[in-house]
């Protein structure tokens, strides 16, 4: 535990330094948080050099320019790259098919685009769409843009979209019954427990419940911002010596100084560092589910997530 701490806390410094004051501390967090996980020393080096390649192949006006989190999120994906001018420019084509499929021109679709990744990107973007409406459909207020990167991740999947958004309205309104908080949170975490399958699970409430208590009985407030992660741990199917692991991770980035302020960000940061370990072992629900996946959809939620907030920080200033 202390080694990842360690290597969040040293990529951590070095993507502030590297940021300033452009951006603001959710946006380090979600970065160091990326390399971290994937169990990697931020090269800066190579992160400058992608933003340089964005800004080359960019107009002033695009949201890669005036949006720093989008920026910097494509940044760290293409910064591994040998060609980054090529890899930019088939990220903005990515985009460009989105657009095409109907989705709005918004950060989120820029997002989304990182995630397009099927073989054949038109039929995704499509099916993309197919999902993204049907989401609406049960949930007319609460499907929105952000949820634009989420629909994408779920077009690669061929299974029956209307069953996979119908056990998500199950899902959700079982949760509303069990004192879970409506809202966008709410709506993610029913996403989240269609990944192994798209048929209903009795099982994942009472396990949601049993998490929810043993969380809150440790004197770990649970907001709604926190069932994202708790989704996370179900689809792990953590047990109690497991959960008591990840609540001492949890306790040990929660006393470092930059995330004094930040206890959600802290837990979803523990979350996404336990994750790898746990589905790495014999787990009969991820054994359909791929780490890769599973990371992508997390940090999907966690940027559209960021965004918001991003957006609402600003707005409020």
């Amino acid at each position: 535990m202390e080694k990842i701490i360690q290597l969040f806390e040293q990529n951590y410094k070095e993507i502030e330094k590297f940021a300033g004051w452009s951006v603001g501390k959710p946006v380090v967090l979600l970065m160091a948080s990326y390399y971290t996980v994937r169990q990697q020393e931020v090269n800066i080096a190579e992160l400058e050099e992608a933003v340089s390649a964005i800004k080359k192949e960019t107009g002033f006006f695009s949201t890669l320019r005036t949006n720093l989190l989008v920026q910097y999120i494509y940044a760290m994906h293409i910064a591994g790259e040998p060609d980054k001018k090529e890899a930019i420019n088939e990220l903005l084509s990515n985009t460009e098919i989105l657009r095409k499929a109907k989705f709005s021109n918004t950060s989120y679709t820029t997002i989304a685009a990182l995630f397009l990744t099927n073989e054949f990107k038109e039929q995704q973007a499509q099916r993309a769409q197919i999902v993204y409406r049907e989401m609406r459909k049960r949930h007319k207020f609460l499907t929105s843009y952000d949820d634009v990167p989420v629909a994408v991740l779920f077009a690669l999947d061929d299974v029956d979209i209307e069953l996979r958004t119908n056990t998500m309205r199950r899902y959700y309104d079982e949760l509303k019954e069990a004192k879970f908080s409506q809202g966008n949170e709410l709506q993610a975490l029913s996403q989240i427990l269609t990944m192994p399958s798209i048929e209903y699970n009795e099982q994942f409430v009472p396990y949601i419940i049993a998490i929810k208590q043993q969380l809150e009985q440790a004197k770990i407030k649970v907001r709604p911002a926190l069932y994202i992660s708790i989704g996370f741990l179900a689809l792990t199917q953590i047990n109690d010596k497991q959960l008591r692991q990840l609540i001492e991770l949890y306790e040990m980035f929660k006393s470092q100084k930059y995330l004094k302020w930040y206890k959600d960000q802290a837990f979803a940061i523990a979350v996404q560092q336990y994750l790898p370990t746990r589905t790495l072992e014999a787990n009969e629900l991820l054994s359909v589910v791929s780490i890769e996946l599973l990371i992508s959809m997390q940090y999907a939620i966690m940027a559209a997530t960021t965004a918001v907030a991003v957006s609402s920080s600003s707005s409020g200033d």
